[in-house]
């Protein structure tokens, strides 16, 4: 599912340490659920809307070459410890189970006493506004932050925007990804035409 375009007249935003403070409170369990703390993470690290995080498969999350990645787009991506642990024991430890006839019952990451049913994105929403989280505000944040350390279209690529989404993002965030381009091309013609220096000089 790739994620559209919807241009807004203005973007709310959150600082960078407001982001970080939520971060290190969803994952060092200051909350009382952990599927609260997992989809609020999945929302302040991958810039992920609630209704997309609510809908997410147990399918989405898997060991690559010894770490751990989700599918969020067409490839999966790393996942940063701690929070790679903390999704993990969710994976493994989620509630309403019993009520959804097992493992095997329900595909999916966030289940509900509902069988074949995962978890309403709107009391998602509720908790996470009830710890003061700015839901816009956050996601907003953290499509720029990404936006400004990695090219927009491998952003939109790997969290499932569209190319408009994350260019505007990356625009909103003073990064010019053309220009990065054009500049990382001549430092490499430089290194490859400059021998650099010799051994034993």
């Amino acid at each position: 599912m790739q994620i559209g375009f919807r241009q807004a007249k203005t973007t709310p935003t959150i600082t960078q340490e407001q982001r970080l403070g939520w971060l290190k409170g969803l994952l060092t369990g200051d909350i009382d659920t952990l599927p609260c703390g997992v989809a609020g993470t999945l929302l302040l690290l991958h810039a992920q809307p609630l209704t997309k995080i609510a809908a997410l498969q147990t399918t989405a999350v898997a060991r690559v070459d010894g770490e751990t990645r989700i599918g969020l787009a067409k490839e999966p991506v790393p996942v940063p410890e701690p929070f790679a642990s903390q999704l993990n024991y969710h994976l493994h430890n989620r509630p309403n189970l019993r009520t959804t006839g097992g493992t095997i019952g329900t595909p999916w990451l966030f289940p509900t006493t509902r069988p074949g049913r995962h978890l309403d994105p709107q009391s998602i929403m509720k908790r996470l506004r009830s710890l003061g989280i700015d839901l816009l505000g956050s996601r907003n944040t953290a499509l720029q932050k990404l936006a400004s350390e990695v090219p927009a279209p491998l952003v939109a690529e790997m969290l499932g925007y569209s190319y408009q989404v994350t260019q505007r993002h990356a625009a909103l965030a003073g990064t010019n990804w053309a220009n990065y381009a054009t500049s990382r091309n001549v430092a490499n013609s430089r290194r490859e035409t400059d021998p650099g220096p010799l051994l034993g000089s």
